[in-house]
């Protein structure tokens, strides 16, 4: 990780700990909400490299009633090059987490999953602040999180994103 002094402007404002923390909470409240139990650590970092890759983003279903294997058959493009902005991103993503630790939106559960412990007030504040593309993120992010719950385990997400654990 580059000391925060020497980061790119474009680095800085997009990857930045807090703005990715707050992605991987919503992330983790969509979960939990959906199925009552934690976010995988391991699938915390597919977060930050399906929500910030826009077109992957924008192509997301907007129902979790659209499995993730119809889905992925179907855009098979959003395969290509994940597993590379998955490593790219894995020093954001734990800097992310550290922040989101320190400053009390995430906590680690009983189960080594990722649970928010921000309220869902904090969450909707923190959408409602953001504009365009981040606020974006955010919001799909809540959707990714209750998607990724309808799947049977971790290992069949990660394995059907071409990645394994």
């Amino acid at each position: 990780m580059k000391p925060w002094a020497e980061r790119t402007r474009e680095e800085a404002h997009l990857l930045n700990p807090s703005f990715c923390c707050v992605t991987i909470a919503s992330a983790c409240s969509g979960y939990t909400e959906s199925c009552g139990q934690t976010l995988s650590f391991a699938l915390a970092f597919m977060v930050l490299p399906i929500i910030l890759h826009k077109h992957t983003r924008e192509s997301l279903p907007r129902t979790s009633r659209t499995s993730v294997p119809a889905w992925l058959q179907e855009h098979a493009e959003a395969r290509i090059g994940f597993h590379e902005r998955l490593m790219a991103l894995q020093p954001f993503t734990r800097e992310a987490m550290l922040y989101g630790l320190t400053f009390n939106w995430i906590a680690i559960g009983d189960s080594g999953g990722i649970q928010c412990i921000a309220p869902n007030s904090l969450i909707n504040r923190s959408i409602r602040s953001l504009e365009g593309d981040a606020q974006d993120c955010v919001s799909r992010a809540h959707f990714l999180g209750k998607w990724f719950s309808t799947t049977t385990s971790t290992e069949t997400t990660m394995a059907l994103w071409g990645i394994r654990p």
